[in-house]
């Protein structure tokens, strides 16, 4: 049933962009709705993901969190050191969709700036957005832990159809 879609998310003809609105519809009622919900936040960012910072049981995917530093990304381009609690962590959650993170590890350099959506509210008075900066490695990691779960996942649909 996913055959040619693993398929062709492993050889790199598509990319998660185009492989999980394909997908979506199909695992509908055939995988359960935590699993519909992380690929749909997968697909489209995570929403909640102020609650990494808030609470240690956040129920995010611990794949998402990564080494890195924030900074304050002004309106000139410019970038600043955030000043806030969260920026002293040691770790920072990713909550970008999946093809934001493709994109990115595929730009020049070693390090990627990500862009963190969730903390607009924080700085909007400040004049300005609050990016990531992290190795690309952590990028690269990301995308391919989420793809073997992925395909585990699709593998296991798979399985139950046959079975039953």
């Amino acid at each position: 049933m996913f055959e040619d879609l693993k398929r062709r998310l492993l050889s790199g003809e598509i990319s998660f962009t185009q492989a999980l609105p394909e997908a979506l519809p199909q695992l509908r009622g055939k995988i359960t709705d935590d699993n519909l919900l992380w690929l749909s936040s997968e697909l489209q960012g995570y929403a909640d993901a102020l609650t990494f910072y808030q609470s240690p049981n956040h129920g995010l995917p611990a794949y998402r969190a990564v080494p890195g530093a924030l900074y304050l990304m002004r309106q000139d381009g410019s970038f600043e050191p955030l000043n806030h609690p969260y920026a002293a962590r040691d770790r920072f959650f990713l909550s970008a969709p999946i093809h934001w993170l493709e994109e990115f590890s595929n730009l020049q350099g070693e390090d990627s700036l990500v862009e963190l959506q969730e903390f607009g509210a924080f700085v909007a008075k400040m004049g300005g957005g609050v990016v990531c900066s992290c190795p690309k490695s952590e990028l690269k990691r990301i995308i391919a832990t989420f793809r073997n779960e992925f395909i585990k996942l699709l593998d296991q649909v798979d399985a139950a159809a046959k079975q039953g």
